[in-house]
């Protein structure tokens, strides 16, 4: 029997009943959903991807599961139990019937992303989706395979071809392209074929779904059958949604509507806009990642933003090093050209312009990580994880906050210095506290061999700072950054997870 390690070597069309093992000492997440819902002894079956074992036990594509609908608080109960938190959709994708529950996998170091569907819906969202009020018999009929547990192999049968003759596209016939996901599609056909019997998947299906009868059926078959004419394909498809048309999710002119959304969605994605990615259920949050220069801030945070990004809408920022504003890049040029000018003096000290100049760079600096900030807030309220490196706050002052604190520009005391200077510390009295800070810790020595691009005297006196400073009043998290990077990796994915 196959091992979980042969399993995942597979290629994308694994072989029928591939065996997941348990045995191992760190049991992959999906092997502890399958067993958590046997022992809630819930209603429910892996109603498509089957053959893809090799691709969604490595986290690597969904895990769509048919749940009983009096299952739901069970279900909802058992999955909470193994770490997974409930995330929807964004508004224009979500489905009626179906949530999604996602949970991190040490074993892998990925996030397991798993659809619960109390209502089998088929059809791409993209496009016509429509409900099969066959639930009942799917779910009687299962069948527990290595893993989970199945339809027989009639209905996986039946299922598959009617779910992937609604992928069937007009602007496939229109531009003479094969289908990319054809090919695939056929093979997982023909494995399906080999396991079950096409005429008794017929038989099976027209008794629970009257509507499809065998010339519909047969015609959604040739529909995937390579060599069949593409304008074949897309007349079953149309075939196929008029025989369902009393269970679409949404009427042909709600479909027009929809296409033309997500047309103004892909373009303002195009120009920048966040579309992407799932929201938690339970909102966004803001974690700030401090530490001294050579704790690994940037490698974790990229790291973070990797783990979480393929399933949730996470957004980054860097609040040390904003982006420049009109106003700072301003101020900067003319910092550079008084400064210029006091060398072409020969002063010793900066001049008073030029002192003036440097905290109005310094106002300016306040002004871009307050708005960097303001986008990070308004991007976890709507639902987003926020990473942010060198969150400013009152234990790392010295190191990202005012210029007082920072004792610069202060060779200057003028009314209009004091004016400068009360309006910088207002923008970072501003600056909202983050969800969770975590802050990696590590001594000089250790940051000075591991940042190299920098004076060693300059990073052994920050490193020193963050070492003596003091977040005892900030509920922060110290995480000690001197182990490998794989289990510093560990212990914040776990610290961040636990906060979602």
């Amino acid at each position: 029997m196959a091992t979980l390690t042969e399993t995942l070597s597979r290629p994308e069309v694994a072989e029928p009943d591939a065996e997941i093992d348990a045995t191992s000492r760190e049991v992959p997440l999906v092997v502890k959903v399958a067993t958590a819902l046997e022992a809630a002894h819930i209603r429910y079956c892996q109603w498509k991807g089957r053959l893809k074992s090799a691709r969604w036990a490595q986290g690597l594509g969904d895990i769509d599961l048919l749940v009983d609908r009096t299952s739901v608080q069970a279900f909802t109960a058992a999955m909470a139990s193994l770490g997974f938190r409930l995330a929807m959709p964004r508004p224009h994708l979500r489905t009626p019937g179906v949530l999604s529950f996602i949970g991190p996998d040490p074993w892998l170091g990925r996030l397991i992303h798993v659809h619960a569907h109390f209502r089998l819906i088929i059809g791409p969202a993209s496009g016509g989706q429509f409900r099969l009020p066959i639930e009942e018999e799917v779910l009687d009929s299962a069948i527990l395979r290595r893993c989970f547990r199945t339809p027989s192999p009639e209905f996986e049968l039946a299922l598959f071809i009617l779910s992937s003759t609604l992928r069937h596209r007009v602007r496939d016939w229109l531009t003479r392209a094969e289908p990319e996901w054809l090919p695939l599609a056929w093979r997982q056909l023909t494995l399906l074929e080999e396991e079950s019997n096409l005429e008794r998947a017929s038989a099976q299906l027209a008794r629970a779904l009257p509507q499809i009868h065998a010339q519909c059926f047969q015609q959604c078959i040739e529909s995937l059958r390579p060599g069949t004419p593409r304008r074949q394909r897309v007349l079953a498809r149309y075939r196929l949604e008029y025989r369902l048309a009393a269970h679409a999710l949404r009427s042909p002119p709600a479909r027009v509507f929809e296409l033309m959304r997500r047309l103004a969605l892909r373009a303002w994605a195009r120009l920048g806009g966040s579309t992407r990615g799932k929201q938690l259920a339970s909102g966004g949050i803001v974690v700030a990642l401090d530490g001294a220069d050579g704790a690994g801030k940037a490698t974790c945070a990229r790291a973070l933003a990797t783990w979480l990004s393929p399933e949730l809408d996470v957004f980054t920022a860097h609040l040390g090093r904003p982006p420049r504003s009109l106003a700072t890049i301003v101020a900067g040029g003319a910092l550079k050209f008084f400064e210029w000018l006091d060398a072409r003096r020969r002063l010793a000290e900066p001049g008073r312009t030029t002192a003036h100049v440097q905290l109005l760079r310094h106002l300016a600096t306040a002004r871009d990580r307050y708005r960097l900030h303001r986008r990070a807030q308004r991007a976890a309220t709507a639902g987003a994880i926020s990473i942010c490196e060198r969150y400013p706050m009152p234990p790392n002052k010295a190191l990202v906050g005012p210029s007082a604190a920072l004792s610069l520009g202060t060779s200057i005391d003028s009314r209009f210095a004091q004016r400068l200077r009360a309006m910088e510390e207002r923008y970072y009295e501003r600056i909202t506290p983050p969800d969770v800070v975590l802050v990696l810790r590590v001594d000089a020595e250790n940051a000075v061999e591991r940042k190299t691009t920098e004076p060693e005297d300059y990073v052994r006196a920050r490193a020193d700072l963050m070492w003596n400073a003091d977040w005892s009043g900030s509920r922060a998290i110290v995480v000690d950054a001197s182990p490998p990077l794989t289990d510093v990796l560990a212990t914040l994915r776990s610290h961040v997870w636990n906060a979602l």
